[in-house]
């Protein structure tokens, strides 16, 4: 497997998944017993959720084959985000995992100029809505701005049609991020 033993778990729900919601299996993936609260695991659970639930569309034409193979590929490029990458690099792991599956699925490479202007852009925008969301340290919240936010780049720059249920979601580890901003989260039950 091309990334590492935690989230391996996580490889193996997307790939029982069937749905082209990626906020509930997001929400699926951050409920399993398995998944930390907090850290680097994110840097692949919000990639793999808009890949697995954009995958029916490109199926046919991706280069990966199927989508274990997508997975594999987005499972490396997470390993290269660190924990901390919100503070030390000033780019939130949960914005990169969507521009590594925006760039998985849409074939983007160094040189070739297609999809490489609409993967940037999208990032942009995802990082952006995760600044006004207020405050460091909050990786599931972090993921659900993430998801929701790249949702219409992927509908629209990669026909990815996915859908977000739009149900209000309660967090289950409020108490347990001392940095939680309560009732000022949009997620704090």
């Amino acid at each position: 497997m091309a990334f590492n033993d935690e989230c391996a778990w996580s490889r193996e729900v997307c790939l029982a998944w069937e749905g082209v919601d990626p906020g509930l299996l997001l929400e699926r993936l951050m409920a399993d017993e398995r998944c930390v609260a907090f850290g680097p695991v994110h840097h692949f659970l919000v990639g793999a959720a808009l890949l697995t639930c954009s995958w029916p569309r490109f199926r046919a034409r991706s280069t990966y084959g199927d989508l274990a193979s997508a997975l594999d590929e987005l499972g490396a490029r997470a390993r290269c985000v660190p924990g901390a990458s919100c503070a030390k690099w000033g780019v939130c792991g949960a914005a990169t995992s969507c521009g590594m599956a925006f760039a998985v699925l849409a074939g983007n490479a160094p040189l070739r100029a297609e999809g490489w202007s609409e993967g940037q852009a999208m990032v942009a925008d995802v990082l952006g809505r995760i600044a006004a969301g207020g405050s460091p340290r909050c990786c599931k919240r972090d993921a659900r701005i993430a998801v929701q936010a790249a949702v219409p780049w992927f509908n629209e720059h990669l026909d990815a049609g996915l859908v977000l249920d739009g149900s209000p979601v309660a967090c289950a580890v409020a108490g347990a991020n001392s940095a939680c901003l309560g009732d000022g989260c949009p997620y704090h039950p």
